[in-house]
């Protein structure tokens, strides 16, 4: 049975964790805030979400459920399709991650994408944890690995997405209610947070990366999903 965030559990959520949410926060870092054109439409290839969902437990450990994440996937992919086609873009698809050998070098890709994400969010997100090597600029890249995709997709960019999202049990929303009220403690509940970078196919390099994270949000229906990637696209270099 789905988990429904209700609209006491949300706001009080938002209330008690605004210091390190502050409701919906998205920012993003460009190497340029307009891509290379050519001649024509540039030509984009976008990976499969890289997305999980999760379910609280009382005690505060995640437990990934597979259902939500396997809708939330497939309504993930076709907001991307509609959000991209208002866009200047010739655009390419890639295979469905069910479909990719476990071992092969597009999932590898994707494992890539997400580490190295996550480094970006620790090191040019926060500003207590700049890399002195960087000297402040914004200087990352996912290597000449990413040739393959040019090659295999003849495109010249690559978008990735990288999405965690999490729900509370009821057993966790009391807990969380009770922690509140009585020991004035609050407690983590269910959050939504990822990114969404492109990645130049020539160079390997990070050009744009936006990141997202708030309290509120639903993948797991269609309307959910759209403002997932509407507010993930948001900064999406025109």
């Amino acid at each position: 049975m789905a988990v429904k965030r209700s609209p006491v559990y949300r706001g009080a959520l938002l209330l008690l964790l605004a210091l390190f949410l502050a409701g919906c926060e998205t920012v993003a870092f460009y190497r340029s805030d307009t891509l290379e054109s050519g001649a024509g439409a540039r030509k984009v290839m976008l990976m499969p979400p890289d997305v999980e969902l999760s379910l609280i437990n009382f005690g505060g450990t995640p437990e990934p459920k597979a259902d939500w994440t396997a809708t939330a996937r497939l309504l993930l992919e076709k907001s991307l399709r509609e959000k991209l086609a208002t866009q200047n873009l010739e655009l390419k698809f890639g295979a469905p991650i069910a479909s990719l050998d476990p071992f092969g070098p597009e999932l590898q890709l994707l494992k890539l994408h997400g580490a190295v994400g996550e480094a970006i969010m620790a090191h040019q997100f926060e500003d207590d944890g700049s890399l002195p090597a960087k000297d402040g600029e914004f200087d990352w890249s996912l290597g000449p690995a990413v040739h393959l995709l040019r090659d295999k997709y003849r495109a010249d960019y690559g978008l990735f997405v990288h999405l965690r999202d999490s729900y509370a049990s009821a057993g966790r929303a009391a807990a969380i209610a009770v922690s509140a009220l009585v020991f004035g403690i609050a407690l983590e509940g269910g959050k939504q947070v990822g990114f969404a970078s492109l990645i130049d196919l020539h160079t390997g390099n990070v050009v744009w990366i936006n990141r997202l994270a708030r309290g509120s949000g639903d993948m797991r229906d269609a309307e959910g999903a759209a403002d997932t990637i509407e507010q993930l696209l948001s900064n999406f270099p025109k």
